[in-house]
């Protein structure tokens, strides 16, 4: 059965990622250019320039490499509920070096209608469009972050991507360190901490108590302080006058 729907790298697309692999440079994708072939299906060749006739353009919301073939690219774009009104019968993909706007890829696509709200139905919808290329890596996407809107899909494969990290969130004790010393205490059956969990800068009880004592017990504890024996010898010799100690 012969194929019906596809794409192909237009000879400008084939040109920029010829200079991009020559050059070490990045192919920028912006958008997938949406049209109608003037009510009839298209053909894509490799000489076009730009869509039979188009009729919108949505920013490429991601770009992923196909699981089993590393050379195809995967874009996806949203067309929002509120646009709409005409056939999807070719697709496009925009970009380039040199100020962009270059029909890099084209493909013709279903009759697909994109109704809108004011003819009783209206939805987002999900274009994806399979890009083969010869070096993957030179693409980069390029985002307008007040327009982007993210599919299920590229919801999913984020999620995926950070649970699969080893520490996706540095910032917080790990499990593994609950009831280990400088880790995260367990209470024990008094409802305390045991002292096995505690760090080496929390003293016990018995330290507290020595301490205590040995303060209490020193000599002069409080240098800082005048004591009773310092202070008669301070009022000695001046007995017959008046003192007054407070606030006026």
């Amino acid at each position: 059965m012969s194929q019906n729907f596809y794409t192909l790298l237009t000879n400008i697309g084939a040109a920029e990622w010829v200079n991009a692999e020559i050059g070490g440079m990045h192919v920028p994708i912006t958008h997938l250019a949406l049209g109608d072939g003037n009510g009839n299906p298209v053909v894509p060749t490799e000489a076009m320039t730009t869509l039979v006739n188009e009729v919108h353009r949505v920013p490429i919301t991601s770009v992923t490499a196909d699981a089993e073939n590393p050379n195809w690219l995967v874009f996806e774009a949203v067309i929002p509920a509120a646009i709409g009104g005409w056939t999807i019968r070719e697709i496009g993909l925009i970009g380039g070096n040199g100020g962009g706007n270059k029909l890099l890829d084209i493909g013709n696509f279903p009759a697909t209608y994109k109704p809108v709200l004011s003819e009783g139905a209206a939805k987002d919808m999900v274009i994806r469009m399979i890009t083969q290329v010869s070096n993957a890596s030179v693409v980069q996407l390029t985002i307008d972050p007040s327009v982007v809107v993210a599919t299920n899909q590229a919801i999913v494969n984020a999620v995926a991507a950070h649970e699969a990290k080893a520490d996706p969130h540095a910032q917080y004790i790990k499990s593994s360190q609950k009831g280990v010393a400088n880790g995260v205490a367990t209470l024990g059956g008094d409802g305390l901490v045991p002292l096995s969990q505690l760090p080496p800068a929390i003293a016990t009880d018995a330290e507290v108590a020595a301490s205590l004592s040995a303060h209490v017990g020193a000599g002069d504890p409080h240098p800082q302080y005048i004591n009773a024996a310092e202070l008669a010898t301070a009022f000695a010799g001046q007995r017959g006058r008046s003192y007054f100690f407070g606030q006026f």
